[in-house]
């Protein structure tokens, strides 16, 4: 059923209602935390492996922070997805940082050593 539109911004106009949305962030505020504890240790790991990486190969240091977003990229991608579906993913934001101007090369060696995502077929 097709709702209307004034019912619809009656509704949002409802919940975005500052004590609201406060009393939600009130409430979740120390699960969110932890939550978000646990995964940053993981991800500084993923960080740091690709940090030393690109300083073995040299890799200017203004570049870095793209090769880390594409670590992050992948790193997002290996949090909601498994198996074919992560690797195609893998592969759509291998050739997106690749159009970006990023070496395909070192891209693949990222994926394959930190997170085991063959994107070799994507980078040829």
């Amino acid at each position: 059923m097709v709702r209307d539109a004034s019912r619809r911004i009656t509704k949002y106009t409802a919940k975005i209602v500052g004590d609201v949305v406060k009393n939600r962030i009130d409430a979740l505020k120390d699960s969110m935390v932890e939550q978000a504890t646990d995964q940053f240790a993981f991800l500084v790991a993923k960080e740091s492996a690709c940090k030393a990486q690109l300083d073995i190969w040299g890799v200017h240091s203004i570049e870095a922070p793209f090769y880390l977003s594409y670590v992050r990229k992948l790193y997002g991608i290996s949090r909601k997805h498994a198996g074919g579906t992560a690797i195609e993913e893998a592969c759509i934001a291998t050739k997106a940082f690749i159009d970006r101007g990023l070496k395909p090369y070192y891209l693949m060696t990222l994926a394959d050593t930190i997170f085991d995502y063959d994107v070799s077929a994507c980078t040829a």
